[in-house]
């Protein structure tokens, strides 16, 4: 049968993240990380995750150019701040992208 003319609902997988370290944080000579992205996350959620954390993170830098502008300090563990802010961004993007190739590659076999 033709699958326009069926009436059976398309089952549809969902996406979810794979594990993906960051921070470059071991916690012991295995290398299991302090920082990591779950596997098996939705990845809406994750994408939404990432969003609130870039948005938060501009707000960050906004307020850091603004308080330098004006001769105020500038600490080293606010910019430290900064790049794992930047770091678990990039590790929730490369996680969702990460999980969507098994099923763009299942999709070239068919």
């Amino acid at each position: 049968m033709h699958p326009k003319n069926s009436i059976t609902p398309e089952v549809v997988q969902q996406l979810l993240t794979v594990e993906t370290d960051f921070g470059n944080t071991p916690i012991d000579n295995r290398g299991a990380m302090i920082f990591n992205v779950a596997a098996g996350t939705n990845i809406e959620d994750a994408l939404q995750t990432a969003k609130t954390l870039s948005s938060g993170l501009g707000q960050i830098c906004d307020h850091l150019h603004d308080s330098l502008n004006m001769g105020e300090m500038a600490y080293c563990d606010g910019v430290k701040t900064l790049a794992l802010i930047a770091e678990a961004v990039s590790a929730l993007v490369w996680s969702v992208q990460r999980g969507l190739k098994p099923k763009a590659e299942g999709e070239a076999h068919q």
